[in-house]
């Protein structure tokens, strides 16, 4: 009878209320370094253009912006100074920048797919079916 009640510990129940029209701010954290700022203006103009500035935290898209700068330099030092260089005895071993680069875009993917998340749960009701980055198997057990 109680769970049928709704409440059935008879507590009062608080309401919380969000801010209905939370938007990313338009511009980059100041911490961020140009390339970071480049990266999250190009990546903020894109989520305004889709319409997803809703929903998705400051932190995710800056942290992105980051990881992604981060894994850039990386590869440009790995371009520029090759897979391997010499130590100090003279003998190639692996450039550092190789093992840097990975865990900056292994985080860069983990923080992606947070932002993701939500531009999939937001565009849902516009899935393009002819889309072959859409999960229609998804898409059709949500109808």
């Amino acid at each position: 009878e109680k769970i049928l009640n709704g409440n059935p510990s008879r507590r009062t129940i608080e309401v919380l209320e969000f801010e209905e029209n939370a938007k990313l701010p338009n511009q980059p954290a100041k911490w961020l370094s140009p390339k970071a700022k480049e990266v999250w203006k190009e990546v903020y103009d894109w989520l305004n253009k889709i319409g997803c500035t809703k929903g998705i935290l400051p932190c995710n898209l800056d942290e992105y912006a980051h990881c992604k700068s981060r894994w850039l330099e990386c590869e440009d030092a790995i371009t520029t100074h090759g897979i391997l260089v010499k130590n100090d005895k003279g003998k190639p071993v692996q450039n550092p920048c190789v093992q840097m680069a990975q865990q900056y875009l292994r985080q860069t993917n983990e923080v992606w797919n947070k932002i993701y998340i939500v531009i999939r749960e937001t565009k849902l009701s516009a899935w393009d079916d002819n889309s072959p980055n859409d999960d229609i198997m998804e898409n059709l057990l949500r109808r």
